[in-house]
């Protein structure tokens, strides 16, 4: 998710007038889809030869909720390469059939793990405060997704339906938008009202921002849609005052959360769930992007750009850490 998140952004433009960001959001693009590829392998054979085993990491209330990020990788992936087909860095009709299969598969999937795990905790008296955190976002947010992935669809192929483009976009976004309203009641009540979350779960805190980015992007690209297939301007209008209230936001969440962060980290050993920062930051600053030339205010579009860089030697950072750990063999204990 979150190299598939950096792809995305970095071909989002956040170096004006220059043509780096472009060149490593093609490199870690091409990283991603490996590591997808692999995973999807993985997950695979797990769920074949070990169907058990699986079923109950499922519907375990603790992490069980972080089997979704698999197909919300191929969603966010789609995401990605039919950005770089849109712009003309990837063949079009390549990106157009890897886009459609990786939307088609990542929508399925996350489907049917968000209904196989909820079906699972809901109306369970015995579910640990401990394990309600914002990783029960995973299973449903990347929903939110779709109608940036259709507006893509609907560059690289002029003919396609645009009133089923916008249909598909309204429903998906709804479901996820409107279960994460859902989800934050619950998860948002619990951190009032209980003890915070242990530090081995601090980049649930920093997760918020993935709905809120993302969700909010999801408007903006529904207001496309919607004008495309039926000529509805005003909406395009509209979708800026509710992306800039949802920056505003996004910013308060990023203060408030990164004091809990910066407390928590030191206490915290490396492990693979610190990957988790990704994604979010990545919706943060795709938003930050939008918003600055929705609004045409510079400084908004300087801050996208550092934001984007810290996100990078952060990724490096996570990747090194990453490979430490594989070697001594610690990253994979639970």
């Amino acid at each position: 998710m979150s190299a598939s998140g950096v792809s995305m952004v970095s071909l989002l433009e956040p170096l004006p007038d220059s043509s780096l960001d472009t060149s490593i959001g093609i490199v870690i693009l091409a990283l991603a889809s490996v590591a997808v590829t692999v995973i999807s392998v993985a997950f695979t054979m797990k769920g074949l030869r070990y169907p058990q085993n699986f079923w109950s990491d499922l519907s375990n209330p603790g992490f069980g909720a972080q089997t979704a990020a698999w197909p919300a990788a191929l969603l966010i992936l789609a995401l990605s390469i039919t950005q770089a087909g849109s712009r003309g860095l990837i063949q079009p009709e390549l990106s157009l059939a890897v886009g459609v299969a990786l939307l088609a598969t990542g929508l399925i999937g996350t489907l049917i793990a968000g209904l196989a795990f909820f079906s699972q905790v809901i109306g369970r008296s015995d579910i640990p405060t401990q394990a309600i955190t914002a990783s029960w976002f995973v299973p449903v947010v990347p929903l939110v997704l779709v109608p940036s992935i259709m507006v893509r669809l609907t560059q690289l192929l002029p003919g396609f339906d645009k009133s089923a483009a916008a249909v598909i976009g309204v429903i998906a976004w709804g479901i996820g938008f409107g279960l994460f309203l859902l989800l934050a009641a619950v998860i948002g009540g619990r951190l009032l009202t209980h003890e915070p979350p242990p530090p081995h779960a601090v980049a649930s805190w920093w997760a918020w921002l993935a709905p809120i980015g993302a969700g909010s992007l999801g408007i903006a690209a529904l207001s496309v849609l919607l004008d495309n297939a039926y000529g509805w301007t005003t909406l395009v209008e509209l979708s800026s005052i509710v992306l800039g209230a949802m920056w505003g936001f996004s910013l308060w969440w990023a203060i408030f959360a990164g004091i809990i962060v910066a407390r928590q980290l030191p206490k915290t050993p490396f492990h693979v769930g610190l990957w988790g920062f990704g994604f979010p930051t990545a919706a943060l600053i795709s938003l930050t992007l939008e918003v600055g030339r929705r609004f045409d205010v510079v400084w908004i579009g300087y801050l996208g750009s550092v934001l984007w860089i810290l996100l990078l030697l952060a990724i490096i950072l996570l990747s090194l850490k990453t490979i430490q750990g594989s070697r001594s063999g610690k990253i994979w204990q639970r």
